[in-house]
């Protein structure tokens, strides 16, 4: 080949690949898009046994056209303990056989139809007005980009029919070892195994490739797709790194398994697929490989998930053992946590002292947060906001161990007094974080559910406590962390002016109530519920105050428990040691 011919072949390979991928991009985005979320809920539910959850992983494998994006929804799933690890195998290997069905599609020779599928869908998609018209118009683009993308390859391709180097390679010369390390290499690159098999298929198409080096490519393809899991789990925690090693023991597994019965399985699949013997040598295999091959991939892909599916308990036991959980740094969450001062109780109490001042700041600010969304904010701020008591918990986990330690060291009478102090405020200021993140979230999700709109007048009065609470707060936390008693004080002399203000909200609820109006019963039962857990707050303020003022652990054993109070706050602390 000249220089002109392998700059063609090189530009149209690369050119047409783009062109797929293009498409098939636009083909699962389309097709999610009108699945919506339903096909995450099939996931989480419909998994239950282990062929629910392999037909589960099929039945959204085949829709969206992407096992990549089951899988991830899979570890995801796992991760935030939604799904078992027995669940997940049972959709992780279902997903595998879902995938089979873009080898059929794109081994049916429908390139006659490319251009009008992609002018048909290209209209259908502008028609916003209808979005269901308008996903399936994407849909039917995407797929006639992918069958674009093909011919341009295969066009691009056909010259290296007369290059016998070529030719022995994917005729097979150079062992079925070799092809399935060109698929695995290729997949893990564009991250598609569709794609590589797309290639595959348009080898198959020009007459390039014998069935059992397709067959080889195409478990490489397997092994290949595993990276994408692999990337998903990579910052999650154990759940989710078992089920990514799951998918890479049954794809790994599975194509080893097959690579020395390659004949075998391309016998059983030439047996099953239409013949054409009236061609011969590359006409014919133009003609009968890619069917050969859509189906050798449906049929090892099928046996790998009937092997599996009767031992997922097993499995899921073995694979508890092989993925341990870290050992994880108990003050990892911490800024201020030294284990290596522990020895010298003053500076870690100083330290220890610092850390809930960090923890009191950032429940202050969720408590701002929290409020505000309650009032008025969307989902997506009502979900930060539950997310973020997680890191609260942790530093309050880590300040509470590293307490502990001190503990049981050789501490003074006021130092032991110090480390009582400090854990229970601690325990009160996590317990603020949880009326914010379980009662004022789920204040805001009724909200919107109900879709309640709260008066103007109305919303000025609970910002103003919601203001003042949150201001108490910050207050107390900047004492504790300074030391400073003359501003806990300041902060407890006050606190009859934030009861006077919850009193003058509930009376003004209860004259609007009597005065009637539009979801009158709702608005005020949903007002009621968040003036009373503003002053639970404002009451684990006070708490807190006392506690660092007066050292006994239980100086305000109930202070203003309301509605919906968390449960555990506001009774005895265990004893450290």
């Amino acid at each position: 080949m000249d220089d002109t011919s392998v700059f063609a072949v090189v530009t149209g390979l690369f050119g047409g690949l783009a062109i797929f991928l293009l498409g098939f991009e636009r083909l699962t985005a389309s097709l999610k898009s009108a699945a919506g979320s339903r096909l995450a809920d099939l996931l989480a539910r419909a998994s239950a046994t282990p062929i629910r959850g392999a037909a589960s992983g099929v039945a959204v494998t085949a829709l969206i056209q992407s096992s990549s994006v089951t899988t991830v929804l899979t570890v995801g799933f796992a991760a935030a303990g939604v799904m078992s690890l027995t669940q997940t195998i049972g959709v992780i290997a279902g997903s595998a056989l879902g995938s089979t069905v873009t080898v059929q599609i794109v081994a049916f020779d429908v390139l006659a139809l490319a251009s009008a599928m992609v002018a048909v869908g290209f209209l259908g998609a502008q028609w916003k007005a209808r979005p269901g018209v308008a996903q399936a118009g994407g849909a039917l683009l995407g797929l006639g980009l992918v069958f674009l993308g093909m011919d341009l390859m295969g066009t691009a391709m056909s010259p290296l029919r007369d290059q016998p180097i070529v030719t022995d390679v994917l005729t097979g010369g150079a062992g079925p070892l070799v092809a399935l390390l060109v698929g695995l290499v290729l997949t893990a690159l564009v991250q598609s195994s569709s794609a590589t098999m797309g290639i595959v298929v348009v080898l198959a198409a020009q007459g390039l490739v014998a069935l059992p080096t397709a067959i080889a490519v195409a478990l490489g393809a397997k092994i290949g797709t595993c990276v994408t899991a692999v990337i998903a789990a990579s910052g999650g925690g154990v759940a989710a790194r078992r089920v990514a090693s799951f998918h890479v023991l049954f794809n790994l597994g599975g194509a080893l398994l097959w690579l020395p019965l390659i004949g075998v399985l391309a016998d059983i699949a030439t047996a099953v697929s239409p013949s054409a013997p009236q061609l011969s040598g590359q006409a014919r295999l133009a003609a009968e490989v890619p069917r050969q091959l859509a189906n050798a991939f449906t049929l090892f892909t099928a046996v790998n998930l009937v092997l599996v599916l009767p031992f997922t308990q097993p499995i899921a036991r073995g694979l508890r053992r092989l993925v341990r959980d870290r050992v994880a740094d108990p003050f990892a969450s911490a800024d201020h946590l030294d284990p290596a001062v522990l020895s010298t109780p003053a500076v870690a109490l100083e330290l220890a002292r610092l850390e809930v001042g960090r923890l009191g700041a950032e429940v202050v600010d969720l408590v701002r947060r929290g409020g505000e969304a309650a009032l008025r904010g969307q989902l997506p701020a009502l979900q930060r906001v539950k997310a973020d008591d997680d890191a609260i918990d942790d530093r309050r986990r880590a300040i509470v161990t590293y307490l502990a330690d001190l503990n049981r060291g050789e501490l003074t009478d006021e130092q032991a007094d110090d480390v009582a102090s400090l854990l229970a405020i601690a325990d009160d200021l996590e317990a603020v974080g949880d009326v914010v993140a379980t009662n004022l979230v789920r204040l805001g999700r009724k909200r919107l559910e109900e879709r309640l709109t709260i008066a103007e007048s109305t919303l000025e009065v609970l910002d103003a406590l919601h203001a003042r609470v949150t201001d108490d707060l910050a207050h107390a936390v900047r004492a504790i962390a300074a030391g400073d008693r003359d501003a806990l004080t300041a902060v407890l002399r006050q606190a009859r002016e934030v009861t006077a203000m919850r009193d003058a909200a509930l009376a003004r609820q209860a004259d609007r109530l009597v005065a009637g109006g539009p979801d009158k019963a709702g608005r005020y039962a949903r007002e009621v519920e968040l003036i009373a857990h503003l002053y639970r707050v404002h009451a684990l303020t006070r708490r807190v105050a006392r506690t660092e003022l007066a050292d006994p652990v239980l100086t305000d054993p109930d202070p203003g428990q309301g509605p919906g109070q968390t449960p555990g706050a506001g009774s005895p602390r265990p004893d450290p040691t």
